[in-house]
């Protein structure tokens, strides 16, 4: 076979000698629009601060209500751990009517919801609650009275301090538990 008629086959390679080197092609570079220079974005100003306090908008104000009634209503509600799910989530709640609903609860008829009202209404800490409290010390209920002189110290004011220790002097509270039964 001749050199010409060694040409390649239409979709066959055609083969490399040996030891022969074929010249690189450079490729060429691709052509870009030239650089445009980083510029420094500009930072916003600091906002200045203001002393005037936010006000509620009226929509928060209408669902907080709302919110309250509703949890209100649930201490009323015959389940009695719905009611006192609804006494954990008004404990928890910033606002400070969730002390009024929680005064309320302390006329609810079961002792255990009185307990729970009295034991949250302590930890809110909060010295409106402090009258409630106080006559709440004549409850039927020598759990319940426990329960509320105990939240009337957390409170701590010397009202609520006083309050209490009238009512050891009358011996509305018990200075220990009584002892339980073994059982055996």
């Amino acid at each position: 076979m001749s050199k010409s008629t060694k040409t390649a086959k239409k979709g066959s390679k055609p083969k490399k000698k040996a030891n022969v080197k074929t010249p690189k092609i450079a490729k060429k570079k691709k052509t870009s629009a030239p650089k445009k220079k980083k510029t420094a974005k500009k930072k916003p100003a600091p906002k200045k601060k203001t002393t005037s306090k936010k006000k509620k908008s009226p929509t928060k104000t209408i669902v907080d209500s709302a919110v309250l009634k509703e949890l209100e209503d649930e201490i009323g509600n015959q389940d009695e751990q719905v009611s006192l799910g609804a006494i954990g989530r008004l404990g928890l709640m910033k606002d400070r009517q969730a002390t009024q609903v929680l005064i309320v609860g302390l006329k609810d008829p079961r002792h255990m919801v009185r307990i729970h009202v009295a034991a949250q209404l302590g930890e809110r800490k909060d010295s409106k609650s402090v009258d409630a409290l106080i006559d709440a010390l004549q409850d039927e209920s020598i759990f319940v009275r426990q329960t509320v002189a105990g939240a009337l110290e957390n409170i701590g004011s010397a009202k609520a301090k006083k309050a209490v220790k009238k009512a050891e002097n009358d011996n509305l509270l018990l200075d220990e538990l009584p002892e339980g039964r073994r059982l055996d």
